[in-house]
């Protein structure tokens, strides 16, 4: 570890002799494709460059790695729970045909709300926030659009989920209090 945390060429020889089956390992056990596994290890790099000043110096440096890529991985698939459950909510209440006028209204103002919000931020911010929530793109997608790195995109789509949670914050207790009437969340 020492001469990872000291110097940055034995960091790079150590990230392009292990990223590779770090990324395997990762795709076969969290069951992701190519690219997100990539991204998780990526960010398992960055994570482990950012503290090597901090790291105990009989850490194993892949003992590191397997904690952050493990950790990562599962916020991604609770995300994807998340995810999921919303999309069946969604789509539960779009085939309710029962829509009064009032939801309808309700709908079209919180749509406008949003919609709002996400113009508020940043011109680089609202940029990755639509390519990555609008468009779908993956965070190394549009780092190689945008021609910055994977790091900027999280941490400015990180900046961007904290700005629209505040700006939109009384309809997430609405959004997550429906979600738990309808049982969508046990």
């Amino acid at each position: 570890m020492h001469t990872i945390k000291d110097d940055g060429v034995a960091f790079e020889h150590f990230f392009k002799i292990h990223f590779a089956s770090l990324c395997t390992w990762c795709q076969h056990k969290y069951n992701f494709d190519t690219d997100i596994a990539k991204e998780v290890v990526h960010t398992a790099f960055i994570k482990l460059w950012k503290h090597r000043s901090t790291l105990s110096a009989d850490m194993p440096v892949k003992a590191f790695l397997h904690k952050v890529i493990m950790n990562t991985s599962l916020d991604i698939l609770r995300h994807a729970k998340v995810r999921e459950r919303f999309e069946r909510f969604v789509q539960q209440r779009n085939e309710n045909p029962g829509s009064t006028p009032q939801e309808n209204y309700d709908t079209k103002k919180l749509q406008a709300d949003i919609d709002n919000a996400v113009s508020e931020l940043p011109d680089q911010m609202r940029t990755i926030f639509e390519l990555s929530r609008y468009e779908g793109l993956k965070y190394a997608e549009i780092a190689r659009q945008l021609n910055v790195s994977v790091n900027t995109v999280e941490t400015q789509m990180g900046r961007a989920l904290k700005k629209l949670r505040i700006k939109l914050a009384g309809y997430l207790t609405l959004f997550f209090m429906l979600m738990i009437i309808n049982k969508i969340i046990p």
